[in-house]
Formats: C-alpha cells, sequence, structure tokens
C-alpha cells in the first residue's frame, strides 16, 4: 500500500532539503514523493532535477496551494495522499502511526499528526527549542501516547493524510481559495459533511516552522488573502465556514410502530442503534417476541392497541419523543456503513429550519420513502407528509434505506 506524498515548493530550498532528509530518514513504509513547484526564483528546481527518489512538476508561477495539490494528486499513484508542507521535519514512526489511524475504521476519511506549531487541535507544547533536540523529543512523547487517537472536527493542512478514495468522493481542493488559507477547512466540512471521520494521531509528531511561504508575502497582503477568502468561504457554504464545522449534531428519535415483527425489527434496532440518539417503539398488539427484542434495545416501549396504521399510535410516539427530529422507520428498514456513515454526515449538515428529509428505500415495501421530520414542524400522519413535500423546507438526502421483509 503505498503513499503518495505531495510537497508544494516556493523557494525556501532549505527548509526543503530539511523535510526531504527527514521523509528519508524515518519512512521505511512504501511511498512516493511529488514535488509540485510554483514558480521558484532560487535552486530549488534545479536541485529537485538531481533527485532521483522525487517526481518534480513544473509552474512557471505560483497558482496556490490547492491547485498545487490537486496536481499533485493528479501525478499520484499511492492508495493514500499525504500533503506536507516543505516547512516541516519529521520523526520516526510518523507515516506508519498516521497509517494506523487512517486504517482503524473505515468510517475515517483523514488524518493529521500533532505538532508544535498549528491552529486547532494539533498542537501540543514542546520544550525544546533547537532542531537537536526535535527527534529526542518525539520518540518520548509518542511512546507515551502510542495507539492514542483524538477525533476532531477539523485538520490543517500542512500535513493532511487522507484516503484517495474519499477525496475522490468528495472532490479535491477547491481552486478558488488562490494563494492559501481556507482550502483545508472546506475540505474538512465536506469530508464531515459526508460523514467521515477526521482523527488526530497523537503517537505521530512533525515539527513545523511554520508559513514559510506566506511569509514571503508583505502583511498587509497576507491580511487581504485571509479576509478575502474567509469571504469566499462564507459565500460558498452560507454561514460562517468555523461555525459550520463545529455545528452540533441534530439529535434524532428513531419511531417505529409495529406488530409482530419478531423476524424484522431486531435487524432495524442493531442497524441504527448507534446512529440515533433515542428509540420510541410503540406496539399495537403483538402476539411474539417484538415486545421482548425492542425491550433489549430501549426502555421507550409502549403497547397501544389498535390497528397499526392508526394515526393516534404515531401522535403518540411524535409526543412521547424528545428530540428535535423524528425518524419514521419500518421494522426491517436498516442502513448500510456507507449509508449509515452519510446519514451521521447528514446529522452535521442539516439547516435547523428543514421541516422534512426524505430517504428513499429498496427492497420488497409498498411505501417508496422513509422521513425524517423536524419535530417543531408539528405532527403530520404519515399518508399527509408525501403530499406536503412540496410545502415549506423539504431535503432529499439521498440516502437510500434496505427494507429486509
Amino acid at each position: 500500500m503505498k503513499t503518495s506524498i505531495v510537497i508544494l515548493t516556493y523557494n525556501q530550498l532549505h527548509m526543503t532539503i530539511h523535510c526531504l532528509e527527514s521523509i528519508r530518514r524515518n519512512t521505511p513504509e512504501d511511498y512516493e514523493i511529488i514535488v509540485i513547484d510554483n514558480g521558484s526564483t532560487d535552486e530549488t528546481v534545479t536541485y529537485m532535477k538531481t533527485q532521483t527518489d522525487v517526481i518534480l512538476h513544473e509552474n512557471t508561477e505560483n497558482l496556490g496551494f490547492g491547485k498545487g495539490c490537486n496536481q499533485g494528486i493528479e501525478c499520484a499513484s499511492g492508495d493514500q495522499i499525504l500533503f506536507l508542507n516543505n516547512d516541516t521535519i519529521v520523526t520516526k514512526h510518523w507515516l506508519e502511526n498516521m497509517l494506523d489511524a487512517l486504517y482503524s475504521h473505515e468510517r475515517v476519511g483523514m488524518v493529521g499528526p500533532v505538532t508544535n506549531y498549528s491552529s486547532g487541535h494539533q498542537i501540543i507544547p514542546v520544550p525544546y527549542t533547537e532542531l537537536s533536540g526535535i527527534d529526542a523529543f518525539a520518540e518520548s512523547y509518542c511512546k507515551e501516547n502510542a495507539g492514542k487517537h483524538l477525533e476532531v472536527r477539523r485538520l490543517i493542512g500542512f500535513c493532511l493524510l487522507a484516503k484517495r478514495s474519499v477525496l475522490d468522493e468528495i472532490g479535491w481542493f477547491d481552486e478558488q481559495f488562490g494563494l492559501g488559507n481556507y482550502e483545508d477547512d472546506d475540505l474538512c466540512l465536506r469530508a464531515i459533511r459526508k460523514g467521515y471521520s477526521l482523527l488526530v494521531a497523537q503517537d505521530s509528531f512533525i515539527h513545523h516552522f511554520g508559513h514559510a511561504t506566506m511569509n514571503q508575502l508583505p502583511t498587509e497582503d497576507l491580511r487581504t488573502l485571509l479576509d478575502k477568502n474567509g469571504k469566499k468561504a462564507t459565500e460558498k457554504w452560507g454561514n460562517n465556514i468555523h461555525q459550520l464545522i463545529y455545528k452540533p449534531a441534530i439529535r434524532v428519535s428513531l419511531c417505529m410502530i409495529v406488530c409482530n415483527a419478531e423476524p424484522s425489527i431486531r435487524h432495524t434496532l442493531v442497524s441504527l442503534a448507534d446512529l440515533v440518539d433515542e428509540i420510541i417503539i410503540v406496539d399495537t398488539g403483538s402476539t411474539d417476541q417484538t415486545l421482548e427484542i425492542a425491550s433489549q434495545y430501549t426502555p421507550h416501549v409502549f403497547s397501544f392497541v389498535g390497528a397499526e396504521g392508526n394515526p393516534i399510535a404515531y401522535q403518540y410516539a411524535f409526543d412521547v419523543a424528545t428530540n428535535d427530529y423524528i425518524l419514521w422507520l419500518h421494522a426491517g428498514d436498516v442502513l448500510d456503513c456507507k449509508e449509515k456513515r452519510e446519514f451521521s454526515g447528514l446529522k452535521l449538515s442539516v439547516d435547523n429550519e428543514v421541516n422534512i428529509i426524505t430517504m428513499t428505500v429498496g427492497g420488497a415495501t409498498e411505501q417508496p420513502l422513509r422521513y425524517l421530520i423536524r419535530k417543531d414542524g408539528g405532527f403530520m400522519p404519515l399518508e399527509h407528509l408525501e403530499r406536503n413535500l412540496q410545502v415549506g423546507s423539504t431535503l432529499d438526502s439521498g440516502i437510500q434505506i434496505k427494507h429486509m421483509a
């Protein structure tokens, strides 16, 4: 399994040399190095042409971080892509431990290390004051934190490891952000809205000098760039991007009206138990083991004698539910791994003004839609929901539920 390491350069040759030497010294894993030069005017390109283990792509001008990274992806042959600033020094086990985090669960999409210089969740205090102290500190710190991962909503692009399949699904870097800033936030927001987890590998340490390329810009130009890109992000997403990244997930009550659902109810509860915040079961007169099975997954099991389709049973479940959104499912409805991930992303991305969210159903069922509805919108019998899809704020989630008869 190969890692494609994409490094952008714009002058600062001495830093790039330190970076490359540290990679060669500390990376026994299978990798390739791709250098995208953004119009350097020093000896960077000349030097890179002498490096037999470097794939070099030359730009005649500085096309920016996003464009350069995307060019790197185009050149890459790896199963995962690692975007690495040239003003970094990597340490022992850096890539090994990041890969362990990346493949610790199929839902993990991107991983970053801890560092001495960063915004967000990845910065840690360091005692060393000279470069000669990096390796000893990293070895001690990473040993102490072996195997530890921190799930976050935002990773910084100075060192960002992503599965190639995830990048192809969510889209590459948005090139509208030009020279840089906010393109990594934009990528993270797209990833979490698809339900991917972002992890900090706390046993992978990378020294980061910080802003080596951006510091070549005048201070006023950098401030202008930050302000300009912040406005671009807001225009793209309709709100402050950092508020959206850290937006609390909506809380969901799964409600089901069931009767003699013993053959199928367990499938649904197993599939949804870790995705919803509450499960409400209203039983309309089962004579099999439905009640016993449901009680294994939730204390909120109620008996309601009457026809299964009685709107009063649905009204009762609706009233008992305590969360902001109600998910109406049938016994036998399940989500596969991909759809479960996308449902998690949906919970992070729903605008609180959306009243009705639809999901399609595959398999043998007479009703092709399932609904996630905002409780504040008021109770509505299921047979009335479809005719009201064009009224108010609605959303097609794109999620397909499988129904097992």
